[in-house]
This record gives structure tokens, C-alpha cells and sequence, in this order.
């Protein structure tokens, strides 16, 4: 195997790691990691890691990097998702302040989301022609 299999290697896993790292921080629930978030979009980004995963070791880096950038955009799409959804739900509380106040008890855990984003792009450098590099 070369450098190239062992960085996509690392970087699927590192989605696969991230993906069970803590994401969100409620006060009274706790951490919740991406399958808390959403079932179907964590059982996208981990089929997905697991195809860059096979890509990796056969050898097929235009697959390992096509993963790589599908995770990376239903990364973007869950983090804008969540946002938009931690804004919007204490809109039934009528005082605003209160409202915001509650918001802003949700607090973001960074090092799930950052190794996510982290092992996408390992998946789409690992994935990368060389310019001298024939098909």
C-alpha cells in the first residue's frame, strides 16, 4: 500500500471517529453525536465512509475522492441544518429574549464536526490525480 491508501484509510476513518464524537451540547440531555442529530443523514455519511473506505484499499481513488466530497456536502447541509433547527425551536416561547436566551444554552462541540470535515478532505487529497498521472 502506498502513502496515498494510507491517508484515504485514515481520513474514512477519521469521518467514521467523528461521526461518534460528541456534536451538540443540550443542557439537561447532554452530548449528542450524529446519529442523535439525524438517522439518515449519519447513515449517509457512514455508507459513504465506508465506500471510501473500500476505495481506499482497491485502489480506486476517483471513488475515494467522489466520497470524500459527498460527505463533505452533507456535512455543510447538517450543519445548516442544525443551526437553522437550534434557532427555530424555542420560536413557540412568545418573549424574545427568553426565546434567544434558550438558544444560546445550545452550545456546538467543535471536535466532531472538525474531524468530519478533517477526514473529508484527507478522502479528496488521497483521492487526487498527479498532473503527470495517466488515467
Amino acid at each position: 500500500m502506498t502513502f496515498k491508501n494510507y491517508f484515504g484509510l485514515f481520513g474514512s476513518l477519521l469521518v467514521a471517529a467523528g461521526g461518534m464524537s460528541p456534536m451538540l451540547h443540550l443542557p439537561i440531555i447532554g452530548n449528542w453525536n450524529y446519529w442523535d442529530l439525524d438517522i439518515t443523514l449519519a447513515t449517509t455519511v457512514y455508507v459513504l465512509a465506508a465506500a471510501g473506505l473500500l476505495a481506499t484499499v482497491s485502489g480506486k481513488f476517483g471513488l475515494l475522492r467522489i466520497s470524500g466530497w459527498m460527505i463533505l456536502i452533507v456535512l455543510i447541509f447538517t450543519l445548516g441544518a442544525v443551526y437553522f433547527k437550534v434557532n427555530d425551536y424555542f420560536s413557540f416561547v412568545p418573549m424574545k429574549k427568553l426565546a434567544a436566551a434558550l438558544t444560546r444554552v445550545v452550545h456546538y462541540r467543535w471536535l466532531g464536526w472538525g474531524m468530519i470535515f478533517a477526514g473529508s478532505i484527507m478522502m479528496i487529497l488521497a483521492g487526487r490525480k498527479k498532473k503527470n498521472q495517466k488515467a
